[in-house]
């Protein structure tokens, strides 16, 4: 047995984690269901018939399903649904301290990502957070502001509105009834414009990084020309990997600006390391980020992450009305009690502490995880995941050369079937979840979720996405005794199985254009 594996086996936390998973499965809490998925946009809403998000995801831990779609949802985990549970059977005490434990929750983020001083803003999507974002540097910049933002199709599709202050969608998590488009109440006559940086071309190639690099540096100081400070978004990973423009850039475009410009990282997938965002932070770099995505807690739990020098500066920050639509007091911390002056805020977001609990229960196992090890794990999901497009005719990687993008082993691939139709993508996608129908027979039956199509200079695309909990089972079998390989077999079936069920789906759907389909849930 390695070193690694004996560490493992020694800490408690694995060593209970198959039992944890175990009683997660067959308890049924309907109130914590409830409570997962309050305090959130319709996006987070059950839909009444099937019990499930518009993402497929149900309140609930669903372990007999097929999970690699954390660049667009996940199911809770076992882990993370028995966390949450506790955390509101505490909280439904007498006398349990609601503040105090919104206050736990972000001294949890800041010890794996941040640095003392390092403030935490929770909010209830990624999306919130970039509202988040945009009300620090209006607090800071105190100027027209133009914000630049790099790739919004690859995401979120609320972006580019969330980054002129605008409603993004329909409902908030606090109002049923927004207007989509229009400006937050106490925003409306504030200036400011979103310009776009592309990370591909118009056919959907990457465009190199040093144009991405160029693209930026120019986007930011066509806009300081213009009398306008900029809050540029650096890419860390978009819905199918990619980024831009690169650290290094940033730096030298926020030297550049001299105190007119912030830089907010988007690492909202989370696919980058912990190091990654303690060396962003450093930096003073804002950081967004999402226990959602690729940590595999429930949808949707943001947060942005505010860099100990700017968070002095802004403790007598007041956030307008409008913002009582997404905020409450406690997503911000009781430091920045004057945010909160309007009367209209709520006082606390209970399901978005919990979804937060739910990730930061997969996030500490995580990082408990010797570096190698991880990358030990990730490498053979893309072994997998090549062996697994090799093997049928029909799929394709959208980007063949993104194995190790930024030196680490890739964790999420864009793959196309029967060369990216966009209607054949949206059919194989709801298939591929689909337990019975036309072609769903017994041998097949099992529902397998990915990440949802995302359209590419006129291809769709599905993702095949590895996640925190995947990393965590593996690593807590290496840590019971097993070698790497036979940790890792478990999920490399599971991939086998998938992608039996991806090709044939597509070679049936290509081959009768999805007219005798008739897949349902």
């Amino acid at each position: 047995m390695s070193d690694a594996a004996r560490r493992l086996l020694a800490d408690p936390a694995f060593a209970s984690a198959s039992r944890a998973g175990k009683d997660a499965r067959a308890a049924k809490n309907p109130r914590l269901d409830m409570m997962l998925v309050s305090g959130g946009d319709e996006r987070i809403w059950l839909d009444p018939v099937t019990r499930r998000n518009r993402y497929g995801v149900p309140a609930a831990p669903a372990p007999d399903e097929l999970w690699f779609s954390s660049s667009t949802a996940s199911a809770v985990s076992p882990r993370g649904y028995d966390a949450a549970g506790g955390a509101l059977d505490a909280l439904s005490r007498p006398g349990a301290d609601l503040a105090g434990w919104f206050d736990e929750i972000r001294a949890r983020i800041v010890a794996l990502f941040g640095a003392p001083g390092v403030e935490v803003v929770l909010t209830a999507s990624g999306t919130e957070a970039g509202l988040a974002a945009l009300a620090v540097a209006k607090a800071l910049l105190r100027r027209p502001i133009a914000t630049i933002v790099v790739a919004p199709e690859e995401t979120g599709s609320g972006v580019p509105l969330a980054a002129t202050g605008a409603h993004f969608a329909g409902t908030a998590a606090f109002e049923p009834n927004v207007e989509k488009g229009a400006p937050l109440a106490g925003w409306e006559n504030d200036d400011v414009v979103m310009r776009r940086v592309a990370i591909r071309d118009p056919s959907g190639y990457p465009r190199a990084a040093a144009e991405v690099d160029r693209a930026a540096g120019l986007a930011v100081a066509e806009a300081l020309r213009m009398g306008r400070a900029t809050l540029l978004h650096l890419l860390d990973s978009s819905k199918t990997g990619r980024a831009g423009p690169r650290r290094a850039a940033a730096r030298e475009i926020l030297a550049s600006a001299r105190g007119r410009a912030l830089v907010l990282v988007d690492a909202s997938q989370l696919r980058c390391s912990f190091d990654d965002i303690k060396a962003d932070l450093a930096a003073g770099f804002l950081v967004m980020i999402t226990g959602s995505k690729f940590a595999g807690g429930p949808p949707f739990c943001g947060a942005l992450l505010i860099p100990a020098d700017k968070a002095e500066t802004l403790r007598d920050i007041a956030l307008p009305p409008g913002f009582a639509a997404y905020a409450a007091q406690s997503d911000w911390p009781q430091s920045f009690g004057r945010a909160f002056e309007a009367e209209n805020f709520a006082p606390a977001n209970l399901g978005l502490g919990l979804r937060w609990t739910a990730a930061l229960a997969e996030i500490e196992t995580y990082a408990k995880i010797e570096a190698g090890l991880r990358d030990e794990i990730k490498m053979r999901f893309v072994e997998a995941a090549r062996r697994g497009v090799a093997s049928n005719a029909e799929l394709d990687f959208l980007d063949a050369e993104n194995w190790r993008l930024g030196g680490k082993p890739a964790t999420l691939f864009p793959i196309l079937a029967n060369h990216g139709d966009p209607a054949q993508a949206r059919l194989i996608y709801e298939a591929l979840r689909a337990t019975r129908g036309a072609l769903v027979g017994d041998d097949y039956s099992r529902a397998c979720h990915v990440g949802q199509p995302v359209l590419i200079g006129g291809r769709a695309a599905l993702r095949l996405c590895l996640g925190m909990p995947q990393v965590n089972a593996v690593a807590e079998r290496v840590g019971q005794g097993l070698d790497i390989d036979a940790a890792f077999l478990p999920l490399r079936r599971d991939m086998e199985f998938l992608f039996r069920k991806w090709g044939a789906l597509a070679r049936h759907i290509g081959a009768t254009g999805g007219l005798t389909l008739a897949a349902s849930n």
